[in-house]
């Protein structure tokens, strides 16, 4: 059963990786902690092993997005070059910092900012400026905070670097080509420290490097990083206004994820 939920997984999760410029995290997550509890994988360890897979997927889908937006000239390259290295940095200080911090705070705390995003994307108030003025410090002090929030959570950030992207003024399409370009390093980094850290765990599931399931990781990465480009086209044809709307209302159910949990 859960060879076809991989599958099944990948395909859905590469479809929104592609469309909306986000890893696939929202879904993945909810959905290796089914799998991985039904195949008896130790509680002690689930948690990480659901987060380090996870991250080890985003790998595959972040690439193969940011490949099919490339192509289609949706990446700000710039804008990454300035981002990236206080998002790896962000992304490390989330895995380490993750377990000092109240669950339900912080879930509270980022909920009501998804849900100010949301807004914002919808009404578009305040409006993303024409003409934004380039300047070091915002990029770098935002990447710090996507890739610390993505770290913690497991996720590609997308659901965050895609409502800044925007707001700095550019259009829903490059935001959105340019996030996906970010979830490389985020996952990248991110899925590494899991492998590392997790090498002198004695229990770990076989298969296993460190607290990524490979297993799973392959086979749902692969399909993701295949199905991706589906998602980039579509994304493509869709008006601006359509495309930004659907964001937020994706943006809007990430938020009342977490306040429910």
């Amino acid at each position: 059963m859960e060879i076809f939920l991989y599958f099944l997984l990948g395909t859905f999760s590469g479809v929104l990786a592609g469309l909306f410029g986000i890893g696939g995290g929202i879904i993945i997550i909810p959905t290796f902690f089914f799998i991985f509890s039904y195949l008896g994988f130790e509680e002690r360890i689930l948690s990480h092993m659901v987060l380090g897979s996870s991250l080890g997927v985003i790998v595959f889908s972040s690439i193969s997005s940011t490949f099919s937006h490339n192509i289609k000239e949706a990446v700000d390259w710039r804008l990454i070059r300035l981002v990236a290295p206080s998002i790896i940095i962000g992304s490390a200080l989330g895995g380490i910092t993750a377990g000092l911090i109240e669950s339900g705070t912080l879930q509270g705390l980022v909920a009501l900012f998804l849900v100010v995003a949301s807004v914002q994307l919808i009404f578009e108030f305040p409006p993303p400026p024409q003409n934004p003025r380039t300047n070091l410090i915002g990029p770098v002090v935002a990447g710090g905070g996507i890739g610390w929030l993505s770290g913690v959570f497991g996720i590609g950030g997308g659901i965050f670097s895609v409502p800044y992207f925007y707001h700095r003024g550019l259009k829903m399409m490059n935001a959105i080509g340019t996030s996906a370009a970010c979830g490389i390093p985020i996952a990248l980094s991110g899925s590494i420290s899991y492998m590392l850290v997790g090498l002198n765990e004695n229990n770990l599931p076989n298969y296993s490097i460190g607290y990524v399931y490979l297993p799973a990781t392959i086979i749902v990465g692969i399909m993701s990083s295949l199905t991706a480009k589906f998602g980039v086209n579509i994304a493509h044809r869709m008006k601006q206004k359509k495309l930004r709307i659907a964001f937020a209302f994706l943006v809007m159910i990430m938020a009342l994820n977490l306040l429910m949990r």
